[in-house]
């Protein structure tokens, strides 16, 4: 059997392009000034590959308690959990950085 397509993977998992566009915009920062139905359009233009990825990482941060779950870990790892400025800081970096970070 041939491996399937990242068109064919979205589809059986999700329906449709926006469907998977809109669950990933409920969990992804929207640009400043965007509006939700925007980032949903933004995000509908994306590749299949791609957007099936973030809703992996999304998965792998949600199972491990979410954004602020993995800031505290990797705050706490470095022994900088009591400034509050670096955990801000952490909290804006994409999830696989977060992800690949948090196991360190």
């Amino acid at each position: 059997m041939s491996k399937k397509s990242p068109l064919q993977i979205l589809k059986a998992k999700f329906g449709s392009k926006k469907e998977l566009a809109t669950k990933l915009a409920a969990v992804l920062e929207a640009d400043e000034g965007e509006s939700k139905d925007e980032h949903i359009e933004r995000l509908s233009h994306v590749s299949n590959a791609k957007l099936l990825h973030l809703h992996a990482l999304s998965e792998k941060v949600a199972a491990a308690g979410g954004r602020e779950a993995l800031t505290k870990k990797i705050a706490d790892a470095q022994n900088k959990s009591k400034d509050e400025d670096y955990i801000a800081s952490l909290s804006k970096h994409s999830f696989g950085w977060l992800i690949d970070n948090a196991g360190k």
